[in-house]
This record gives C-alpha cells, structure tokens and sequence, in this order.
C-alpha cells in the first residue's frame, strides 16, 4: 500500500509539471509571421487580444463613442501607461495601438525617458531611424513610431504608434509567399492552381476549400473539398517558424491518401516538394519530386521565374524526368 500511494503521489507530480510546462509553452509561442505588443501577436479578434492584454496587467477603463478604440492602462517597459486599442469595426480585428506617457513637465526626465523607451525597442525591434522629429522602427510585419506632442499647458507627451502592416489569415503561407498578396497568377502551374487571389484579411478566395479551421494564429489547420468520390480531408502542419511543412489529404471514399511534404531554403522559399498517393493497404502508388531553382524575385522577395525540375514514379513503370520553366505576376494589396 505505501509503494501504491508514492507511486500515485509521484504520477501526480509528473502531471502537474506537464500541465505547468505546458501552460508556459502556451504562453510564450511567439509568431513569427505579424507584429507583437509586450509579447502579444498585434493582429486577429480583438476579443482575444483583450484577454492576453489583461493578462499583461493592463485595465480596461473606457471606450470612444463610436466604439472604433478601447482605453487601458498598464505599464509599459516598466512604466505606466495610456494605451487605445483600435479596432475595424465590421470584422472586429484589432488594427493599431497607440501608447501615450506623460506629461512631462521637465525636459529633464522626459529625455531620458525618451532614451530608455528607444533602447528598449533597439533590443525587441531593431535598430531605428530618425526623420522629421521622430524615430521609426520599419520591420517586415509592421512599423513603429516613436514621437512627442506638445500639449496647450506647455507639457509633453511621449508616444509610440504601432502599426502593423500584415494580415490576420496566413494563407500565403501555404504557397510560401511573402507580403499582402492579392492574386497569383502562375504560367505551367504544376501542384498549384493556375490563379489564386487572396482578400484583405489574408484568406485565400478558393470555393474549392470549405469548412476551413483555423488556429489562434490564423493558419489554417483543416479544410475539406468535394471531389468525385466523396469528400476529402485536408490537414495542414507546420513547424517553429510557422512553415507549412506537411499537407495531407485523405479521401475514404476513394480510399486514397495524398501527402505533400516541403522543405525550405535559407529564405524560407520552398526548395522541395515531395508529394506521395498511398492506396487504402497504406503501399505508395506514385510519387512526384519537385525541386525549385528560383532565377528571379520581386521587390517583395517573391519568386517571378523557376527552373522547376519534376521526377515522377507511378506503381508499375519507371521513374520519369522533366524540367518545366514558370513565371508569375503578383499583385499586392499595397498597390
């Protein structure tokens, strides 16, 4: 009896552990792919931002009539704070922050505090550049002001403007694109639909994909899509940096199975696909291997030109080779 009862008090300690190490985890998973404030992804339902800002510390203390910006208050870098949450009405996505401190009375104190607050965002930002009495922090998902307002009473306010400049839904991602795409439109598509567009908020405009799950981040982790033979399940997985690395679509009816697997390069660019159809005994049936050789890019670091070279195998017959030459034109939401 006593060996039953450390052992249970021992699986107990074990559990709580997971649940502890679990919850840190959940907590300290960063995307790598938007903009964050103290931490916390700067994009998605505001609802949730909300939550995760409380968490923080921060307190709720009002609201603009129109609805359109939220008021807390918490501290920032260690120092208390105004912070307005602004927010796009019709699909309730959080848009921008704006932080103000101060007032300042003294030139004293506010410059010094100017300093810290700039070497703070160095080490979480990058470096920054001054311009027309203010400093930016320009990244790849969004940029940073950093300014100060001159109030009637002759104090100082100190401000710093977050705008983040991505959307919410990463389905770029999917086809490792870079940027606000609009629309694709690719010349000997291979694996690929010939056009795909994509609205403002990021979702892909395909109707072939319905019934789409998505995660707290705004990848998509499950689809479905009608075929001949039933409906098809479409799970997506991706690794620490948020690449889809894996996409398999399974069909019961058909008994089929296809499995897509990508490999990147240094710029994060897909430099291989793999994909394989396995029958209902789990035995591979085909197989097709494409490598990318990216000749050219875009001014958003998209690839124009590809040398693609294809290796295919079908159950039966000998593996065949081809090599195809792609161009595309991408358009983007900024233009």
């Amino acid at each position: 009896m006593y060996l039953c009862n450390q052992m249970k008090k021992y699986i107990l300690l074990i559990l709580l552990m997971l649940v502890e190490w679990t919850g840190v985890e959940a907590q300290t998973r960063r995307d790598t792919r938007c903009m964050d404030f103290m931490g916390i992804p700067l994009e998605g339902p505001v609802d949730s931002f909300i939550v995760a800002l409380k968490e923080k510390g921060f307190t709720e203390w009002g609201n603009s009539d129109d609805g359109e910006d939220l008021y807390f208050r918490g501290d920032y870098y260690g120092i208390r704070a105004k912070v307005m949450v602004n927010i796009q009405l019709t699909t309730r996505f959080v848009q921008s922050i704006y932080v103000t401190i101060g007032p300042y009375r003294g030139k004293e104190l506010l410059s010094r505090n100017h300093t810290y607050f700039l070497n703070k965002l160095e080490k979480d930002y990058g470096t920054y550049s001054s311009r027309g009495g203010a400093e930016y922090f320009f990244g790849t998902y969004g940029d940073i002001k950093v300014s100060e307002t001159k109030n009637d009473n002759g104090t100082v306010d100190l401000n710093f403007f977050y705008m983040p400049s991505t959307p919410f839904y990463k389905d770029i991602v999917i086809f490792g694109l870079k940027g606000h795409v609009q629309e694709v439109i690719t010349e000997n598509a291979v694996a690929e639909n010939p056009m795909e567009r994509f609205a403002k908020n990021g979702k892909m405009e395909n109707p072939d994909i319905t019934d789409r799950k998505y995660d707290a981040y705004g990848y998509l982790t499950q689809g479905k899509m009608l075929e001949r033979q039933g409906m098809s399940v479409i799970d997506y997985e991706y690794d620490k940096q948020n690449r889809l690395v894996k996409r398999t679509l399974t069909n019961k009816a058909a008994c089929i199975t296809y499995i897509n697997e990508y490999i990147y390069n240094d710029d994060d660019e897909i430099l291989n696909l793999s994909q394989k159809v396995y029958d209902e005994k789990g035995e591979c049936v085909m197989s097709v291997n494409m490598r990318n050789n990216y000749e050219a890019h875009d001014d958003f670091g998209n690839w124009t030109r590809n040398a693609l070279n294809i290796v295919y195998w079908e159950e039966g017959a000998q593996s065949q080779t081809t090599n195809v030459v792609q161009t595309r034109k991408i358009r983007y939401w900024e233009e």
